[in-house]
């Protein structure tokens, strides 16, 4: 995991790191120490799967807008999203991660969804590194996943570890693809 992140920072590029294992085997207790040998100068991103309810496909995204663009509970859905724009300061991506995020209606097609999330990835990398960790994403709906990976193939210029936490139920549901690559690397 020291790897991954040293990799991402030297060639600011994107890592991801998928820690797999059984409940209460150590996961969060081994990304913790992770976390905490990437230092001070790392911006933390935390989200993570819900196993259902509504609007659960981009979950990790809200709460990791709502942490960093500092969204307060008694927020309007205004004041929220203008909390957006004053962390991005690009209307094109506010408006997307506000529809992702539930601050607003309109619609957009994923692909500009999945745009926006790398766009905000990339711009709190540019300030400092940046550590997205994402847990139980055994139970990430197939679009949250497709975002991991559109992060991953098209961010450039950006240290980012994409660090997530999944049970063993992840190799069972995902394409084939996906399954033979994270055998391997385990």
């Amino acid at each position: 995991l020291t790897q991954a992140w040293h990799e991402a920072c030297a060639s600011r590029a994107v890592r991801l790191v998928t820690v797999i294992g059984d409940a209460g085997v150590g996961k969060s207790r081994l990304v913790h120490e992770t976390i905490v040998r990437t230092g001070d100068n790392t911006r933390v991103l935390r989200g993570r799967c819900l196993p259902y309810g509504d609007g659960i496909t981009f979950w990790p995204l809200v709460e990791i807008v709502g942490a960093t663009a500092g969204i307060n509970a008694d927020d309007t859905p205004e004041e929220a999203t203008a909390r957006v724009l004053a962390l991005t300061g690009d209307a094109d991506v506010t408006a997307r991660l506000a529809s992702a995020v539930g601050l607003s209606a309109a619609a957009f097609p994923m692909h500009e969804t999945y745009w926006a999330a790398r766009r905000l990835l990339e711009g709190l990398a540019q300030q400092q590194p940046v550590v997205a960790l994402i847990d139980d994403i055994h139970w990430a709906e197939p679009a949250f996943l497709d975002l991991i990976e559109h992060v991953l193939d098209a961010s450039a210029g950006a240290a980012i570890l994409l660090l997530t936490t999944a049970r063993h139920d992840l190799l069972e549901s995902l394409p084939p693809v996906w399954s033979v690559a994270l055998r391997t690397a385990i």
